[in-house]
């Protein structure tokens, strides 16, 4: 069999979208070693294109948005997918994601609802002849992905971070999600753990690790020495990343004299309860700024002595890996996937979730040591270089799509 890319459609349930940019960047990365990627969102990107970087501009603009197919034209593109695949092929489907609905009345309406995104989405592959499609998530895009293999028979692969999915696997229905698929992508060996408890061993070959990755545009800070500590924390301001917990460490740090500052980088539903939080704790130096673009973060990075991510659930946070790969000191949670990011001590200080006195202890340790700063820095990028590496990782991963392609003359 020859390494010849083919054309794979990409579905996730928004793209693009902030806070998945290793996405953009997967897509991009693959289509630089000539695979055709056809990207498809079942919700829009509802931020204004007059916002976004070119690249991010023009994803947005080709790709095709699920939920804003015209009302007219959907019984049509039903009625094209029944003539290409068989009425019971999509029956079939519509039983399968009637088996699979949670329940109650809602469950199944949005069970009915995932089933014509299916059929939808069948109906697109069909016309382009794509035979590969790949999904983004354990979430609802995967299950209409299922749907969508059980009217066309093509084949699915996913990519599984974690850990929504895993926190709910029986309504999320991850079972039926590895049973359907044809090759799984973990980014990370707690990922792909995760997936072995909640499948059938007899799946267990489908599950690969490819981990995520950072490219060469994220490079090392400037030296320097200050006596105030800047302290960065980027994610979406809720209760998952831990953001209280930081809180009440920094204002610890703060009422003892020690001159630090932090900033809160993201927008999210705790954002009130956070300015709230701070407020009380008579916290000087706290800055929200609301969602941001990845050149916005990007010059944060330069701006900070330390970066923070106190999580409570993560998968493995792509911005740990782009932190250090600036050379970053990075302060985390031994949770999930991140010990595999960062050895503790090392590339690293990890602490165990929820324990603001622990993150306090950590943070006084880093205001107090420069040199140990720089030297968890230095290891920090190296370790992102040797197992985070974009390119790296984006050769893994077409060598994972490569397998697939044998079987495609039965599709």
């Amino acid at each position: 069999m020859s390494n010849q890319p083919h054309t794979i459609a990409y579905l996730v349930s928004a793209y693009p979208a902030p806070s998945h940019t290793f996405i953009l960047r997967e897509v991009q990365g693959l289509r630089a070693r000539g695979w055709p990627i056809l990207t498809l969102s079942i919700n829009r990107d509802t931020r204004s294109p007059d916002m976004l970087p070119e690249d991010e501009r023009t994803e947005q603009r080709n790709t095709r948005v699920i939920k804003d197919w015209p009302r007219t034209q959907v019984l049509p593109a039903v009625f094209r997918t029944i003539r290409r695949h068989g009425l019971m092929a999509v029956l079939g489907a519509l039983m399968r994601a009637w088996e699979l609905a949670r329940p109650g009345l809602r469950g199944h309406l949005m069970a009915c609802a995932y089933w014509l995104e299916a059929v939808l989405v069948a109906s697109i592959l069909s016309e382009q002849e794509i035979k590969h499609l790949h999904v983004h998530f354990g979430n609802e895009a995967a299950l209409v992905g299922l749907l969508v293999k059980q009217v066309t028979g093509l084949h699915l692969s996913y990519t599984i971070h974690g850990p929504d999915e895993f926190h709910d696997a029986n309504g999320q229905q991850l079972a039926a999600k590895v049973a359907a698929a044809d090759r799984i992508v973990c980014i990370s060996d707690f990922a792909r753990s995760q997936l072995m408890l909640f499948s059938a061993p007899r799946h267990w070959h489908k599950l690969q690790v490819v981990r995520l990755g950072i490219g060469k545009d994220f490079e090392p800070l400037p030296e320097r020495i200050s006596p105030h500590l800047r302290l960065l924390c980027v994610g979406r301001l809720t209760a998952a990343k831990g953001q209280q917990v930081l809180l009440r460490a920094v204002a610890r740090l703060q009422h003892e004299g020690h001159s630090v500052s932090l900033v809160l980088a993201g927008g999210g539903k705790d954002e009130a309860a956070l300015r709230e939080e701070a407020q009380q704790l008579a916290l000087a130096g706290v800055r929200f700024t609301g969602p941001l673009t990845r050149d916005a973060v990007r010059a944060l990075y330069d701006e900070a002595d330390v970066f923070v991510l106190p999580s409570l659930a993560e998968g493995v946070p792509v911005v740990l890996m782009e932190a250090m790969a600036c050379g970053l000191p990075c302060v985390s949670t031994r949770i999930a996937g991140i010990p595999e990011l960062i050895r503790d001590g090392y590339s690293g200080l990890l602490l165990p979730p929820g324990d603001a006195d622990a993150l306090y202890e950590a943070l006084h340790r880093l205001y107090a040591a420069p040199d140990l700063r720089k030297k968890l820095g230095m290891r920090a990028r190296e370790a992102v270089q040797k197992s985070y590496w974009l390119e790296t990782n984006l050769d893994q991963l077409a060598d994972c799509f490569y397998d697939m392609k044998g079987a495609f003359h039965h599709v």
